[in-house]
């Protein structure tokens, strides 16, 4: 049997070859100077790399999403031990993140490091699920405290703001009209994070009804519209020409598009541009809404749809883990992403029939 260089190899070789490339988790051997000894195709894949492109001699300094494989092989080396269940974070020039699990021993050879073998696998679907567990759990917990809280504070705070308007509308004098005007916005916004725990926190049931696709983005743009006025930004919708009839429950559909939209018009500069776009396969329904803004930087392991997690400074944090809520109950899924050319970009997709309960 021959390799590609025309040298004799025996049988078993090659069998040995498809053992190692039959397998679903990443194995990649590096020398000690860095250099690609031997990648299975599940490496490949996982590392987002065609296999022409991670052959013998490849130099993973070469590589830079991998830089996380180059420092725990100085590792390896320095320490002269393996690491065992090591977990890393890859990130693509696109803006896109990986979790990769890996183990790292020490490649057997003549000298005193010869270099070290990865196995690795792809754990970012796993973590998302952990994730979602987790949300439910908090979901469950924060339920209970604010059952009792909230109807100690809502009506208050709705008093609040009923004699502050009642104000406004008396007062005369600009020093007492301006001190009104405080309290009420005050008020407006407390009422708006009680209505946000709320809407987290209370169980909910879907009502999938019959509706039109454009029916959701124009209650979305309508729930927005206001707000991008005040700031001046230009509100773009794109869509296909046809859009399907479908089965899910439009308000709440409608309710979690216009948090990304309302989140994208906060995003940009004044006169900013935010787009939504909604586009249709056989099987399900496409929403994206992005914007022209700085984008989202996340440090290792943030992640924006986790309950409580906000960069406003007025933000309740809850948000995106309310788009997550409502997008799971209809089945489908909510990501992000980082635009080359500046701003972020969400993406909602959901089966055009739905009928779970959440």
């Amino acid at each position: 049997m021959a390799t590609k260089s025309g040298q004799t190899r025996a049988p078993g070789a090659h069998y040995n070859e498809q053992i190692i490339n039959s397998l679903t988790s990443g194995v990649l051997a590096v020398d000690a100077g860095g250099a690609v000894v031997t990648a299975n195709l599940a490496a490949c894949d996982h590392l987002h790399m065609e296999p022409s492109r991670l052959v013998q001699g490849t130099r993973l300094d070469a590589i830079p999403h991998v830089r996380p494989f180059l420092e725990i092989m100085e590792e390896v080396r320095d320490t002269r031990q393996p690491i065992q269940r090591r977990e890393v974070i890859l990130s693509y020039s696109d803006g896109g993140k990986k979790e990769v699990g890996l183990s790292a021993s020490l490649l057997e050879g003549p000298d005193d490091f010869n270099g070290v073998i990865f196995l690795f696998v792809d754990m970012t679907e796993r973590r998302r699920l952990e994730r979602a567990a987790e949300v439910n759990q908090q979901l469950a917990t924060i339920g209970e405290l604010t059952a009792g809280v909230v109807h100690e504070l809502r009506n208050p705070v709705s008093v609040i703001r009923g004699m502050a308007e009642l104000l406004l509308r008396k007062l005369t004098a600009d020093d007492l009209r301006k001190t009104a005007h405080l309290i009420f916005s005050e008020a407006i916004h407390l009422e708006k994070s009680i209505s946000q725990f709320l809407g987290f926190a209370r169980p909910f049931e879907l009502e999938p009804a019959r509706c039109n696709a454009e029916e959701i983005a124009d209650r979305a743009l309508q729930l927005c519209a206001r707000k991008a006025e005040q700031k001046d930004v230009q509100l773009v919708y794109t869509h296909d020409d046809e859009l399907p009839r479908m089965r899910v429950d439009a308000a709440r559909l409608a309710q979690a598009v216009a948090n990304l939209v309302g989140n994208a018009i906060d995003a940009v500069d004044w006169a900013g541009r935010v787009e939504l776009g909604v586009r249709a396969t056989e099987a399900e329904l496409i929403i994206h809404v992005l914007d022209d803004g700085p984008g989202i930087h996340l440090e290792p392991g943030e992640d924006p749809f986790q309950p409580f997690f906000t960069r406003k400074e007025d933000g309740t944090g809850l948000g995106l883990a309310i788009v997550q809520r409502i997008v799971s109950a209809h089945q489908g899924s909510v990501s992000f992403e980082n635009r080359a050319e500046g701003g972020a970009r969400f993406e909602i997709r959901v089966p055009l029939e739905v009928g779970a309960r959440w």
